[in-house]
């Protein structure tokens, strides 16, 4: 088999498992097909072993070693929390604090039970997508990408406060927690992690590494604002979960990316491109969330291109 025809495949098959890896994460949107995440990761494996990218005699050994289980059980348990469903929001001060320390998604849930106004809703969300760059486990970005400093935290203020609405005041009851939801939101997480996976054996994120160290050579004035321009379509495509998996596995085989650079444009890409899908989660008022997101949109890009040294 020639060179060429070797490249070609290898292209062919990071293409074939991007699309798949990624049809696994945009399943992930959705809560009532959490059940049925198993049998579409068998699937996908079907697919792999079909096209040769995965052999049965290996397969679980290549899932239980190559794929990021010790990263995967922060973004599981927080998955599991974030299904719980233990408070009522309603006030923008309350949708920050939660959705900075227990998640944007655990915020984004206690809204939907807390906040009757689908317009209020629509800007308590994005608040709370803006608040999950403040802390440590805000959301998968921070929890799988790590912390990303003063400069992050600065500009998840100001994403936060797009979001901002007057009174009422915060208005926070808890509730029974639901176990069953718990736990397939981590069901949800875990094939976040799965899907990352196949994304690794199918050569996707060695691909993506290769391309991701080009980008600054063919694009040296806006390689930074394309590159967060990815994050966000990775967050909006996938769930972010499966995208900051992913990222971190392209940035781990990535022997050039020697600056956390990538990383901080891609951490904040993919938090504020989650917003997106959380907005459809919660049944907020697209009208205003939509263009309210896409403000966010600008300030990141703008921030990535100017704001990260």
């Amino acid at each position: 088999m020639t060179p060429e025809v070797l490249i070609s495949e290898a292209i062919r098959n990071a293409v074939l498992a991007g699309v798949l890896g990624l049809g696994l994460g945009f399943l992930g949107h959705f809560r009532g097909v959490y059940r049925f995440l198993p049998l579409a990761f068998l699937a996908v494996c079907g697919v792999l072993t079909y096209y040769k990218m995965l052999d049965r005699a290996w397969a679980l050994e290549s899932l239980r070693l190559d794929a990021d289980w010790v990263t995967g059980a922060r973004l599981i348990g927080w998955m599991m929390v974030s299904g719980l469903g233990l408070v009522r929001l309603t006030g923008w001060p309350a949708t920050v604090a939660v959705g900075a320390i227990l998640g944007d998604r655990f915020a984004a849930l206690g809204l939907v039970s807390g906040e009757p106004d689908p317009a209020r809703r629509a800007r308590l969300v994005l608040a709370a997508s803006g608040a999950s760059l403040l802390g440590l486990t805000g959301g998968p970005a921070v929890l799988v990408l790590g912390w990303g400093g003063w400069r992050t935290v600065a500009l998840g203020l100001v994403l936060a406060t797009v979001g901002w609405v007057g009174a009422p005041v915060a208005n926070v009851v808890r509730e029974a927690g639901k176990p069953a939801t718990a736990l397939l939101a981590g069901l949800a997480g875990a094939t976040a992690v799965a899907a990352a996976w196949v994304m690794i054996v199918g050569g996707t994120a060695e691909q993506l590494a290769l391309g991701l160290e080009q980008v600054p050579l063919f694009l040296p004035r806006a390689w930074r604002a394309v590159v967060c321009f990815a994050g966000i379509l990775l967050g909006v495509l996938s769930d972010e979960g499966t995208g900051a998996m992913l990222a971190r596995a392209t940035l781990d085989r990535g022997l050039d990316l020697m600056t956390n650079v990538p990383k901080d444009v891609i951490r904040a890409g993919l938090a504020v491109g989650g917003g997106l899908p959380l907005l459809f989660l919660t049944r907020s008022r697209l009208r205003v969330g939509i263009p309210l997101w896409a403000l966010q949109v600008v300030l990141v890009i703008l921030w990535a291109q100017w704001g990260v040294a």
